[in-house]
């Protein structure tokens, strides 16, 4: 096809769509939709576009966000003891800061961005003395990987200063659940796009038709005898009155016997916003998210909504931050520190987000001897207390000393 062929021209002149190798997009010079590939419903599904859907918006907002806003510290573990490693050069990157412009949290927000709309999202790891001081995050537009065809080990190469390579152990790469060689992720949308190339098309017919009033209310009925050149003015007239959706709700004037009949809601009304819900699930399911997160409300109740976060956590942030923990502890820790350091994410602060559920799961904690007082207080913002560091339960007394009695008890 001519198509194809045009394509294939400006594929060879500006170099492989899959491995983009610029550090911008091919949306710079407007040719992302021309370039990306054609759905069955003829429409271009791009990154940029995709996001014109809100439930795909919404989908990757609520993945990286939240990946974002779990906190993450750096933990030291010796015999069986674990406790923050404040002191370690790499606490500060990983829970405070990545780099004097983005802090650590944004940066594993960005990350997980990066790698959903386009399949992967990278970071640099600064070394100075051999220490990394700061994590930069690179635009995935400008790293190109390649498969060593010898040992099959990912070469990272960017497009900037003469095509340098990236040593491994500095990139931190993240990438989507799904790849085709083991390393290279594939973004949902580039997976999903038929699916949003529907949603697109909805949308699109959604605004044509409240946009220019296409869908009539209802149809004008003439006596008997008018003749062609009489309904033709008066349809002339009505269209000036109430034509476009500036007019709509006025109130019309009817004239020569005519006649409004109203057109009643039909199945086909009835199915295309029923379409238009099911694309909504459609997505939920690309991007691994409930429904119900993406505010699909007709089987939402409030008995199954708590389970479905717990249900978005352990089926899809697992993943991500496991795969953020590996490659920033590959990055930031030696390999004997390994041993001993791990980084950690409270995947709790996602679901207990009220008052009440915080206050019971630490109750929880407590009274199954797992945190002491000043813990809990510290998680809920209050100050610690000189007899808040006992590990035992308060709700039990056994082995509990009696209380000295006061002065005036003992007269």
């Amino acid at each position: 096809m001519a198509f194809d062929r045009i394509k294939s021209v400006i594929t060879k002149a500006f170099g492989p769509i899959e491995q983009k190798a610029a550090p911008y997009s091919y949306d710079t010079w407007g040719l992302d939709p021309f370039l990306a590939p054609v759905t069955s419903s003829n429409v271009a599904v791009t990154p940029q576009n995709a996001l014109r859907v809100p439930a795909v918006q919404l989908a990757v907002t609520l993945i990286s966000t939240s990946i974002g806003s779990i906190p993450a510290r750096l933990v030291r573990t010796v015999d069986g003891s674990s406790a923050d490693a404040t002191g370690h050069p790499a606490y500060r990157l990983i829970s405070r800061v990545a780099n004097d412009r983005m802090s650590a949290a944004k940066l594993r927000e960005r990350l997980a961005m990066d790698a959903l709309l386009h399949g992967n999202g990278f970071a640099f790891a600064n070394r100075v003395g051999g220490r990394v001081v700061e994590i930069v995050r690179l635009d995935p537009h400008a790293v190109s990987i390649q498969l060593d065809p010898t040992t099959g080990e990912a070469i990272y190469r960017l497009a900037t200063e003469g095509g340098r390579v990236l040593d491994p152990r500095d990139v931190i790469h993240v990438a989507c659940p799904i790849t085709l060689d083991g390393v290279t992720g594939v973004s949902p949308i580039h997976l999903g796009r038929e699916a949003i190339g529907v949603a697109l098309t909805l949308e699109m017919r959604a605004a044509c038709l409240f946009g220019t009033s296409a869908r009539p209310a209802g149809y004008i009925k003439v006596p008997a005898g008018t003749t062609p050149e009489v309904a033709k003015k008066n349809s002339a007239l009505w269209e000036a009155a109430q034509g476009g959706a500036e007019n709509s709700g006025r109130t019309p004037v009817l004239f020569d016997g005519m006649e409004f009949v109203p057109l009643t809601f039909n199945s086909v009304d009835a199915q295309f916003i029923e379409s238009r819900r099911e694309q909504v699930v459609e997505i939920a399911r690309l991007f691994n998210v409930p429904a119900t997160m993406l505010q699909e409300m007709s089987k939402g109740t409030f008995a199954n909504t708590e389970q479905q976060a717990r249900h978005f956590i352990k089926h899809n942030l697992t993943h991500w931050l496991n795969t953020i923990r590996e490659e920033l502890e590959r990055a930031l820790l030696t390999e004997e520190e390994r041993d001993e350091y791990e980084i950690a994410f409270d995947t709790e602060a996602l679901v207990a987000v009220d008052t009440l559920a915080a206050t019971g799961r630490l109750k929880e904690l407590r009274a199954s001897g797992i945190a002491t007082a000043n813990e809990a207080r510290a998680e809920l913002g209050y100050e610690a207390r000189p007899d808040g560091d006992a590990l035992g339960s308060p709700f039990t007394t056994a082995g509990t000393p009696a209380p000295t009695p006061s002065k005036d008890t003992a007269e």
